[in-house]
C-alpha cells in the first residue's frame, strides 16, 4: 500500500502544481507540505480536507474541460437553454 505523502505528491505532480505553488493555495508553508509528502508529518484532518479540495477541484476542472473539448462541433441550434 502506498503511504499517504505520496499519494499526495503523485496527485499534486499530475496536477501540474509545484511544492510552494501548491503549498500556497492550500495555506502552509511548502516545508511543511514535504514534510506531509515524505511521511514525515502528520496532517490534521482540516490539512487533509483542504488539499483533498484543492486537488479534487483541479481534477473536476480538468474532466469538465474535457468533456467540453470533445463535444460535436458544428451542430447547429444545439442549444442547452432551449
Amino acid at each position: 500500500m502506498q503511504a499517504r505523502g505520496c499519494e499526495i505528491r503523485r496527485q499534486r505532480e499530475e496536477s501540474g502544481y509545484g511544492l510552494t505553488a501548491f503549498a500556497g493555495r492550500i495555506g502552509i508553508s511548502p516545508s511543511w507540505l514535504s514534510r506531509v509528502e515524505r511521511d514525515q508529518a502528520n496532517p490534521s484532518p482540516d490539512l487533509l480536507r483542504r488539499i483533498a479540495l484543492e486537488l479534487d477541484g483541479e481534477q473536476q476542472a480538468r474532466v469538465a474541460i474535457s468533456r467540453i473539448a470533445h463535444t460535436h462541433e458544428g451542430r447547429d441550434g444545439d442549444n442547452p437553454a432551449d
